[in-house]
C-alpha cells in the first residue's frame, strides 16, 4: 500500500520532531535523498535548526524550517516524531486532506496516520529505514547510507547503549558496505565538542547529586547557565548518559531550563537496574523507551531556602524509591 501511495505521489513532504537529534535529521535526509533518486519533488522539513554537529551531513542545506504548505503536498511522511504535535504541523496534518505516513521506533508513539509503521525493537528510525527503503524500491547510495548510519550511531551511543542489538549491528554493516562514512560520523558526533559544550557539561557534572537509597543521579542546568556558557540544548547531548555511568545510579535525570519558563527532562537507565524511565516520563506527559525517555514541563528552576532546586510554583521534583518508578 505504501509503495503504491509513493508511486502515485509527486510532491512529498518529509518531516520530523522539534529539537532534532541524529536519528531525526538522518532519517529525514535519507528518505528525502532516496525519493529524489526516483525523481520525486521532496520538501525536507525540520521545525528547529539542525544541531551544529550534524551539519556535515549531505543535503542538510535543503532542509526548510518554515511551516511548509501542507495542502500542496500529495503525501506527508513523519519520521521519528513520537507525537504528531512535535512536528509543529499537527493542526494542518489532522484535517485529513493529505495522506500521512508515520514511521517511528518509539514504543510510546501516538500512531496517528493513514499508514503507521512503528517498530519498537529497532534501535533507531534509521535502522528501520535500512530495510524499508529497499522494500519501497528506493535506493540507498553512499551518502544516503551515511545519513542512516548517523541515526543508528547516535541513538545507540556509538554502539555502547543497551539498545545495540544484533539487528542494529547488521544494519550498520550493510550501510558500511554501501559506503557510509563511519569515521566522519564519529568525529562529528562524539569527538568534536566545541568549547561551550565542554563548559556547560562542566556545570552539569559539578551539580551531580546521588542518593543510593533511591538509586538516582540527578543534575540541573538553568537558563542562566546556558547563557553564561554560550551553550545550547544541543551542547548537552550525552550528558545524561554520563550521569547514568555512576555505579550507584539505577537511573539518571538531567533537568534543563532551555528557555525561560520551559524545562526539559532527560532520563536514562540500564537493563540491570530494572527501572522503566518511560513510566517516569509519562507522569510528566512525556514518553520514549524503557531505558531512554524524556518530558517537558512549564516552570523555572529556583533554589529554596534549603538550597534545594525546585520548579517554580513549589512543584518539587520527587524521586521514586528503587524499583518503583511509578512513585515519581
Amino acid at each position: 500500500m505504501l509503495r503504491d501511495l509513493l508511486s502515485s505521489a509527486q510532491r512529498i513532504l518529509v518531516t520530523t520532531h522539534q529539537r532534532p537529534d541524529g536519528d531525526a535529521i538522518g532519517s529525514v535526509l535519507a528518505f528525502s535523498r532516496a525519493l529524489r533518486h526516483v525523481e520525486k519533488d521532496v520538501i525536507p522539513h525540520v521545525p528547529d535548526a539542525v544541531p551544529s554537529f550534524l551539519t556535515f551531513l549531505p543535503d542538510v542545506a535543503t532542509i526548510t524550517h518554515t511551516a511548509p504548505p501542507v495542502p500542496t503536498a500529495d503525501i506527508v511522511i513523519a519520521l521519528d516524531h513520537s507525537e504528531l504535535a512535535r512536528t509543529g504541523l499537527a493542526e494542518m496534518l489532522l484535517d485529513g486532506q493529505v495522506p500521512l505516513v508515520a514511521i517511528d521506533h518509539h514504543p510510546t508513539a501516538d500512531r496517528i496516520g493513514s499508514i503507521v509503521i512503528v517498530l519498537p525493537h529497532a534501535a533507531a528510525t534509521c535502522e528501520l529505514l535500512v530495510d524499508l527503503l529497499p522494500a519501497l524500491n528506493l535506493p540507498i547510495d553512499s551518502e544516503t547510507a551515511t545519513c542512516l548510519l548517523t541515526g543508528i550511531v547516535t541513538d545507540t551511543g556509538s554502539f555502547q547503549h543497551a539498545n545495540t542489538s544484533p539487528a542494529a549491528l547488521r544494519s550498520a554493516s550493510r550501510l558500511l558496505a554501501r559506503g557510509a562514512n563511519l569515521r566522519a560520523i564519529v568525529q562529528a558526533t562524539f569527538h568534536g565538542r566545541p568549547l561551550p559544550a565542554l563548559r556547560i557539561m562542566g556545570r552539569a557534572l559539578e551539580r551531580i547529586e546521588t542518593n543510593p537509597a533511591i538509586g538516582a543521579a540527578v543534575s540541573i542546568i538553568t537558563h542562566q547557565d546556558l547563557q553564561e556558557c554560550g551553550a545550547t540544548l544541543d551542547d548537552l547531548s550525552g550528558v545524561v548518559n554520563l550521569l547514568n555511568s555512576i555505579p550507584e545510579a539505577s537511573f539518571s535525570l538531567l533537568l534543563t531550563e532551555y528557555e525561560r519558563g520551559k524545562l526539559k527532562g532527560s532520563l536514562r537507565s540500564e537493563p540491570e537496574s530494572h527501572v522503566d524511565v518511560s513510566q517516569i516520563a509519562a507522569r510528566f506527559g512525556g514518553g520514549g523507551h524503557t531505558l531512554a525517555s524524556g518530558f517537558e514541563v512549564a516552570g523555572t528552576l529556583v533554589r529554596d531556602v534549603s538550597s534545594r532546586w525546585r520548579i517554580q510554583e513549589d512543584r518539587t521534583v520527587s524521586l521514586p524509591k528503587r524499583g518503583s518508578p511509578k512513585a515519581w
